[in-house]
């Protein structure tokens, strides 16, 4: 019994020393944030974000060197003339956008179809995306709205976590505008 005494205290010692470290597993909880632990996952993440209308894993998907560039028609494009609506197109920018973008639905949803690999190195991935954008729009009348295109969209593998640096607008799709388009929009509402 006089060992078991001695023992315990040392026991309960190294049970608070090794503690409970959860951090260390990632998270299945929808409300924690996305582990972007492959070139794949900025999609899922981005995808997660977007369907919850919440900016923190989306935001967590993107570079601090993020830049977006639209089709040629979509820069092109009337509803543009006289304003520099993609110029300086970053982080920041991406962000306002997106976030205008939740102001104006109440039900948005990305998919990415199957992303296909044009580069694939250790650090960084090109990939080429055919992408779908549902929206609802919350204006009277509410109206369902989808964006198409195809896009080639850089990851790369920054600080242990793969990230979104480049968004490369490639081809509209017949009957639909592009996602860039609508960031077009979004941006000229912010403009002076």
């Amino acid at each position: 019994m006089k060992k078991l005494v001695t023992l315990l205290p040392c026991l309960l010692l190294v049970l608070l020393a090794c503690g409970d470290d959860r951090s260390a597993q990632p998270s299945t909880d929808p409300g924690q944030s996305c582990v972007l632990d492959t070139p794949e996952t900025p999609f899922t993440c981005m995808r997660n974000a977007i369907s919850t209308q919440k900016d923190a894993d989306y935001e967590r998907s993107i570079s601090e060197t993020f830049v977006f560039s639209p089709t040629l028609a979509d820069s092109l494009d009337g509803a543009f003339t006289g304003s520099p609506v993609y110029a300086g197109w970053n982080k920041t920018v991406e962000m306002q956008t997106l976030n205008l973008l939740y102001d104006d639905t109440s039900f948005t949803k990305v998919d990415w179809g199957a992303p296909t690999p044009l580069i694939n190195k250790n650090t960084f991935v090109r990939w080429s995306v055919s992408y779908s954008l549902k929206t609802v729009t919350t204006a009277a009348p509410t109206d369902t709205v989808v964006y198409k295109g195809v896009a080639h969209i850089d990851v790369r593998l920054e600080n242990g976590n793969w990230r979104v640096t480049f968004w490369d607008e490639q081809a509209t799709v017949p009957g639909f505008s592009t996602w860039g388009y609508l960031r077009g929009v979004n941006r000229l509402r912010l403009m002076p």
